[in-house]
């Protein structure tokens, strides 16, 4: 399986430079690249690539395509697929399509690669592939964006490089196992670039501004699939070094808490989306044993809300599917991975997690409530419409079909009868579902209700801005000296 494995890695690559020589090719390859990356995420679910493959023997450098891998790998040929299909009339976009292809290349190689080298070099190619991609935009807006996170990015991947070296200079590999056997310091280093690239915590306030200024279609990448190249490797160290979860519980519930007062307190939709995507990234590191199916339906149901925004008199109810995922209602795959994560928690943090689902649903009451008549609320307002897209203002005549929102929306619904779902879904049904869809009804009530305490109070609330670049590098170096203390030994 060995060969198979690497060709279907280089293919997105190779894919590239065959689009760079014939663009009309690029969105048949992107397709075909997605297809081939959701069976491969099939073939993993299965057990049919079970066991790591050894590429370069005593360095440790390997990769495992196993059941963390697969949901991931699916999410990634969803999203792009949806994207690819959404922005299919788009004139003038190819070069973002070669760019779209490296990155979906990228993406894989990072959820599958289970070596530090490996995962390094596999981000960096995400990072560039992100930066170019958000520099398409015209205007001085667009380059500052892609320096602005190109900067933080390299920064946050020199701290993950050193930790690594670190590690080889003690085990003489780069294998993940030796994480388990160095000092905290070099772990805390590398968990600051992985937070940071899975717009986690504060190492995530570059999203927010970035979604409302760039296409929708990369504001569903960004925030459907990209934040899986960090939380994969996040996940396979809390799996060698088990005193790094506890920490990373704490910062995934800090995140959470911080981005859902900053998306209450917005009047932006693309704002709106980008908080409500820290927050539920910062739950998927709250139960690391449900990461991969919550991100899975977290990424599906966001990416699909961003491609329902760009024309809401077409696109309501995929909005409204999406929406009720995320708020955890059933039949949705949302809710599934809801309750999955919540049988999992006690206590304390099983409180918290419920709360924060109360606060789901309200930020998105907003949406259900105020999209229709506050131009502002759906993220389509003039100020935004002068930066977006350079291809947005010939798409106004006629805007995209909604393909790409109605296909992540069928895949919320037809993936509880997938592998990953039926049987979860056959023992909560053994257990009963009387309770869970009880507290459902109640999250919904309760959310709703905070959703209304809070209207008169909107325009009152003034946050602190976190999104200057100082504010973005000042939270690398906090988080990092946090980490730093937390596992320092």
């Amino acid at each position: 399986m060995t060969g198979l494995v690497i060709t279907w890695l280089v293919a997105p690559f190779l894919a590239a430079f065959l689009a760079a020589l014939k663009p009309p090719l690029a969105r048949p390859l992107l397709l075909l690249s997605s297809a081939a990356t959701a069976a491969m995420a099939a073939a993993a679910q299965q057990g049919w690539l079970a066991g790591p493959l050894q590429l370069l023997g005593p360095l440790g450098v390997a990769l495992r395509l196993d059941d963390l891998a697969a949901p991931f790998l699916l999410l990634n040929g969803l999203v792009v697929a949806a994207a690819v299909l959404q922005g299919w009339r788009r004139p003038g976009s190819e070069p973002a399509l070669l760019l779209l292809l490296v990155l979906q290349g990228s993406l894989n190689t990072a959820v599958v690669a289970v070596d530090l080298i490996s995962i390094y070099v596999a981000l960096e190619a995400v990072g560039i592939a992100v930066l170019l991609l958000l520099a398409q935009g015209r205007g001085e807006g667009a380059i500052w964006l892609a320096l602005r996170y190109g900067l933080v990015s390299n920064t946050v991947m020199l701290l993950y490089l050193i930790g690594a070296a670190l590690i080889y200079q003690e085990r003489h590999s780069f294998a993940m196992a030796g994480v388990a056997e160095v000092g905290g310091l070099a772990v805390a280093l590398m968990a600051v670039g992985l937070l940071t690239k899975a717009e986690l915590f504060v190492g995530g306030l570059w999203l927010p501004r970035t979604n409302a200024e760039v296409p929708p279609e990369l504001s569903a990448v960004l925030s459907g699939a990209v934040t899986g190249a960090g939380i994969v490797p996040l996940l396979r160290l809390v799996e060698v070094a088990p005193p790094l979860a506890t920490v990373l519980q704490v910062v995934g519930l800090g995140g959470a808490v911080l981005a859902s007062l900053y998306a209450l307190a917005e009047a932006d939709a693309r704002r709106l989306l980008a908080w409500s995507t820290l927050a539920q990234m910062g739950l998927v590191l709250v139960a690391p044993a449900t990461a991969g199916l919550y991100a899975l339906a977290h990424g599906l149901a966001k990416a699909g809300l961003f491609l329902a925004l760009e024309n809401l008199q077409r696109l309501r109810l995929p909005l409204l599917v999406a929406a009720l995922s995320i708020a955890g209602v059933p039949p949705l795959l949302g809710f599934f991975a809801k309750e999955l994560q919540e049988q999992g928690l006690a206590g304390v943090l099983g409180v918290l997690v419920t709360l924060l689902g109360v606060a789901t649903v309200a930020v998105y009451a907003r949406l259900w409530n105020g999209a229709a008549t506050n131009p502002a609320v759906a993220g389509v307002g003039a100020a935004q419409t002068a930066v977006v897209d350079p291809a947005a203002a010939g798409a106004a005549a006629g805007a995209p079909g909604p393909v790409g929102a109605v296909l992540l929306c069928l895949a919320l619904v037809l993936l509880n009868l997938s592998p990953w779902a039926r049987a979860g879904w056959a023992d909560l049904a053994s257990s009963g579902l009387g309770w869970p869809l009880l507290k459902t009804a109640l999250t919904l009530a309760a959310g709703i209700g905070l959703q209304r305490w809070l209207e008169p109070w909107w325009s009152r609330w003034r946050l602190p801005l976190l999104e200057r670049l100082d504010d973005l590098l000042a939270a690398v170096v906090l988080t990092g000296a946090g980490l730093v203390l937390a596992l320092g030994r």
